[in-house]
């Protein structure tokens, strides 16, 4: 049930218990990927999830904590303040509607630490998960099995399942490597990752990306969640 696509009274006679929020984030994907990269899986999953167990799904929520890459033009960072705050009211507002859990699927690792913070702060209202997708079981040992060392930032296996979704073909050829991840990579500024990784990404060997393999992850990982859920 796609809450955006549903009228008040089908969500008054509707018998799920969970909602699915999808978490993504609109930043720099380099050349390979569009800006709406992580919000366009993380929704994609959800929907088919929900179909498949008649689990409502909420509208995306598209804008993140980016903060690293705002050195980058397209890329729209909220404040893990802001964030977290928005979080605990649309859990508030899951409560209000009679939903007895919410799960937030995360395509954006940057979203995490706000919304751990948001579950805490809402605690007692409603039972509230936060998963990134490729917590589910089985999904790092596939995605492994089929692109290896996936990279950190404009991974294979992400830009393998946008363009799965959005057309089923790769728009050019990917055959460059991005340098490997420095330490303690989540604290550089902006300026900084932009100087360390002026083309955006960090250890992807793009020549891996197949939409083929993007096919198989995505629908491994879309069963995996309506597997979690049921």
């Amino acid at each position: 049930m796609n809450l955006i696509e549903t009228m008040s009274a089908e969500v008054e006679k509707a018998t799920s218990a969970i909602v699915l929020l999808p978490a993504g984030s609109l930043e720099q994907h380099g050349s390979e990927a569009p800006l709406g990269c992580d919000g366009i899986i993380a929704e994609a999953l959800c929907l088919r999830a929900g179909s498949l167990t008649s689990t409502a799904v909420l509208p995306t929520l598209y804008y993140g904590y980016s903060l690293c890459h705002t050195s980058f033009p397209g890329t729209f960072s909220l404040s893990e303040e802001t964030y977290s705050k928005l979080l605990c009211e649309i859990i508030s507002e899951a409560a209000r509607n009679k939903f007895r859990q919410i799960l937030i699927l995360s395509g954006h690792g940057g979203n995490r630490k706000g919304a751990e913070k948001a579950i805490s702060e809402a605690k007692g209202t409603i039972s509230s998960r936060y998963m990134g997708y490729s917590q589910l079981p089985g999904v790092a040992e596939k995605e492994e099995l089929l692109f290896g060392n996936s990279g950190y930032h404009i991974t294979t296996s992400e830009v393998s399942m946008v363009w799965h979704l959005l057309s089923g073909s790769i728009p050019g050829v990917f055959t460059g490597s991005y340098p490997p991840a420095v330490k303690n990579i989540s604290d550089l500024s902006p300026e900084q990752w932009r100087n360390a990784y002026p083309n955006g990404g960090v250890g992807a060997n793009l020549s891996a990306v197949s939409v083929k393999k993007g096919k198989i992850l995505f629908e491994f990982i879309a069963d995996s969640l309506a597997e979690t859920i049921q």
